[in-house]
């Protein structure tokens, strides 16, 4: 315990009088601020080609490449690293309520998964040369695949740093086996609602990869068209499922989570005279090519690629006891897509004792979108127990539940006791 000069003791720090003006509600501007995110690219060279979508400025068009991108956010300027990883069909936008909050705390990270929100979205990764291969069995989408390029990420933007990997849905998958690989880069793990073992895949998310055996012809591309006609209108019924309270979402929240799925507003005006392109229903343009994309990576799921790893039965599958990391299992509540008795199994597959389970209340399979100050608590607090307490930017003291009314200065002495200087990185 780093504790400062002529710090009060912890008798003084939990024996302040409430203070009238601040009420029994919680007031989370008593912590550091998160400061503003920040968002940006990063590139690399991936195994095979794929046939990219650009934009230059004469119209659209495509190209086969394999010089990729995956687009990230970063928030927070101090305190442990934690990588946040989306679920399907989203993006790194899912995380950003949750995000917000955890980077008070800690330095945080959130990306786009290959094909998906703002990276880079290969249709035929590596089929160029392989024009009659499965879509089901093309290996280049499997999660493996994804561990490649989150490892290089983390090493060039944090090189040789450890740190927390968070993840949920389709994302748990790709950390479940890049824990595996890379045990000896993590601090822990974090799964929220995850995908794993034989509880996948699910129907929802199979429909559409069976709509990748589609011919990849322009009468293929047509006939994909009119059969996901209506497919923004079956990614918000997903979404809405897919919570507890379907009142989370609005018609102004949905445009982050659908792209680029839909057209959002700034891709619609691009007059800019508010006439001319203005949405209408026939305005509201799907777009087909990551639709494709979406299919291709959809079609590879199966149980066996989240089952435990054999060498004869299941040669692609996880080592999970390779994992020794501390462990953080969060399961929605009224999670009515992956089955929540899942997460006693973690305690017994992991290769750590120190696996961690806590149930979302108000809180169905996208747990961090119904109630993200819960998750973003629960994940400071692993944070804190796996890393020690001083080390995160600030005293946390929840998000939650009735405060006393004190808590400005309990904090204030607390931030003493405990040697944090919760000032942000450019003030100190």
């Amino acid at each position: 315990m780093a504790t400062r000069k002529n710090a009060p003791s912890l008798y003084e720090a939990l024996s302040h009088a409430p203070v009238r003006e601040a009420g029994n509600k919680p007031d989370l501007t008593i912590y550091r601020s998160p400061g503003k995110p920040q968002f940006g690219r990063f590139q690399f060279e991936a195994p095979a080609e794929g046939l990219v979508q650009r934009n230059p400025p004469h119209g659209t068009e495509t190209k086969w490449t394999r010089e990729f991108e995956i687009a990230w956010t970063k928030w927070g300027d101090a305190g442990p690293l934690v990588l946040f990883l989306h679920g399907v069909p989203t993006n790194r936008a899912q995380w950003e309520p949750t995000q917000k909050e955890v980077a008070r705390f800690c330095r945080t990270i959130s990306i786009d998964m290959l094909a998906m929100g703002e990276s880079t979205k290969p249709r035929l990764y590596g089929r160029k040369d392989k024009p009659n291969l499965n879509p089901g069995d093309n290996t280049q989408w499997y999660w493996p695949g994804d561990v490649h390029y989150i490892e290089k990420l983390m090493q060039h933007e944090f090189k040789g740093e450890k740190f927390f990997f968070v993840a949920d849905d389709w994302g748990s998958g790709i950390l479940s086996h890049y824990a595996a690989k890379h045990n000896d880069r993590l601090l822990g793990i974090a799964h929220l609602d995850p995908i794993t073992f034989d509880g996948y895949p699910v129907n929802e998310i199979q429909a559409i990869g069976r709509a990748s055996q589609i011919p990849d012809t322009p009468e293929g591309d047509q006939q994909f068209a009119m059969l996901f006609g209506a497919f923004d209108q079956t990614l918000v019924q997903i979404y809405k499922t897919m919570v507890y309270d379907p009142n989370v979402y609005n018609q102004y929240n949905l445009r982050w989570i659908t792209f680029p799925y839909v057209d959002v507003d700034y891709e619609r005006n691009r007059a800019g005279d508010g006439v001319s392109d203005v949405a209408k229903s026939t305005t509201l343009r799907l777009k087909l090519h990551p639709m494709r994309v979406l299919a291709e990576r959809a079609a590879i799921l199966s149980p066996a690629l989240l089952l435990p790893h054999h060498p004869e039965k299941n040669p692609n599958g996880v080592k999970y006891q390779d994992t020794t990391v501390p462990a953080l299992i969060l399961w929605g509540e009224y999670d009515n897509m992956m089955p929540a008795a899942q997460t006693q199994r973690f305690a017994y597959v992991l290769g750590t004792d120190d696996v961690e389970i806590q149930y979302v209340p108000r809180a169905g399979h996208f747990a961090g979108t119904d109630n993200p100050l819960f998750v973003a608590n629960a994940i400071v607090n692993f944070v804190r127990r796996a890393a020690g307490r001083e080390k995160l930017a600030d005293v946390n003291l929840g998000t939650q539940g009735i405060w006393k009314g004190d808590e400005r200065l309990m904090i204030r002495d607390l931030r003493d006791i405990y040697g944090i200087d919760a000032r942000p990185e450019l003030e100190r």
